[in-house]
């Protein structure tokens, strides 16, 4: 064990290195030279000036939001839905082998309905919610967990514009247990 120890403090020629701490000697500090601070801000310089080239201007913006969907505005349009109506996660315990509701579901929202209205809203969420599952499931019972999923979802945002005039991210998780 002691050999260990030994092996740290010598470098690769052999050496036995000390540490400054047990010389009681101060790690000398090592000022950057005025050229050297003067690269480092040119360099940040010639950086900052290139991020500002490849911002794309107003003018392209709008063209772009014109444009057919792509990742960017997609991510965009989502954050959008986010900030304007909120988040709704809905998880189900689902039995694997019979696909029945296992306990109660679990709601999270996020700036998704008033302090006042969280219990009346969320009863109706899962209330809806837990129907869509089990009405989807008895009429399909082979039915692939993608294919539920969007059925839920798609369930769960037209109930929601026509009871709140809301639209927010649905997003329902099926645990199997």
């Amino acid at each position: 064990m002691n050999d260990f120890f030994t092996d740290l403090d010598t470098d690769l020629h052999g050496t036995k290195k000390t540490p400054y701490i047990s010389q009681n000697i101060e790690k000398p500090i090592q000022k950057p030279s005025p050229v050297r601070i003067e690269k480092n801000i040119s360099i940040q310089k010639s950086l900052v000036e290139r991020k500002i080239e490849s911002r794309p201007s107003q003018n392209s913006l709008s063209t772009r939001e014109k444009s057919p969907v792509t990742g960017n505005n997609r991510i965009q349009e989502v954050r959008e839905q986010m900030m304007e109506a909120g988040v709704v996660v809905i998880v189900f315990k689902v039995d694997e082998k019979t696909k029945a509701l296992l306990g109660h579901l679990k709601l999270e929202t996020r700036g998704f309905v008033y302090p006042d209205e969280v219990r009346e809203i969320h009863k109706m969420v899962i209330k809806k919610a837990r129907a869509s599952y089990e009405d989807t499931v008895k009429d399909i019972p082979d039915i692939e967990e993608k294919d539920l999923l969007k059925i839920i979802r798609r369930d769960l945002e037209l109930f929601l514009v026509a009871k709140i005039e809301r639209n927010p991210m649905i997003i329902p998780i099926i645990i199997y247990v």
